[in-house]
């Protein structure tokens, strides 16, 4: 499969991503899980992986750990080095395990998929993309986190715009319930 473009066949793929855009000042991964939370509670059936950060560690970074959304299993996606280490601290294999669970995730049948960011690695073709590739290809209604700066990468590889989402679980909810095609009983959403 080739991904390093996807929706150029059907346009109507990319508008079936949700794009959550932050910087460094927003808190994406509760933000992330508050839109799953509201989502399981209008009984619609999600799957992917949400990130979440832990303990600040030597090096002055924080321990980053992703949770499978359907299983509750959990990674821990750093390596810790020590206090002068200034390479990326990204676990290759604990990356390798994150993309069988999205790979998993995508052929789960469920109507929303989370992933945590689309983002440099990804960009540049690597990472998660291929899992992405497949979450987007599976019918599925994706969210995905990106930055401003990674915004037009992700464009590309989509073959288009997504849905720009509002920074609101609610709002999240709402968007992603009503292009799975679930009713959504609440106005407000």
């Amino acid at each position: 499969m080739k991904v390093q473009q996807l929706a150029r066949i059907d346009p109507a793929i990319a508008a079936r991503v949700g794009v959550l855009l932050f910087d460094e000042s927003d808190d994406v991964n509760t933000l992330m899980a508050a839109s799953v939370a509201a989502l399981r509670a209008r009984n619609v059936v999600v799957a992917g992986l949400l990130q979440r950060f832990g303990d600040r560690l030597p090096s002055g970074k924080r321990a980053m750990w992703l949770d499978d959304v359907a299983t509750g299993q959990v990674i821990r996606l750093d390596q810790p080095r020590g206090p002068g280490a200034g390479s990326c601290t990204l676990d290759n294999s604990a990356l390798a395990e994150a993309g069988c669970l999205l790979r998993k995730a995508a052929s789960s049948g469920a109507q929303v998929i989370v992933v945590p960011r689309f983002g440099s690695v990804e960009a540049e073709g690597g990472g998660l993309r291929v899992e992405i590739a497949e979450a987007v290809l599976s019918g599925a209604v994706v969210i995905i986190a990106v930055r401003p700066s990674n915004l037009a990468d992700l464009e590309q590889f989509l073959g288009g715009p997504g849905t720009v989402l509002l920074p609101s679980a609610a709002a999240i909810a709402g968007w992603a319930a009503r292009s799975a095609g679930v009713a959504v009983a609440d106005a407000a959403a």
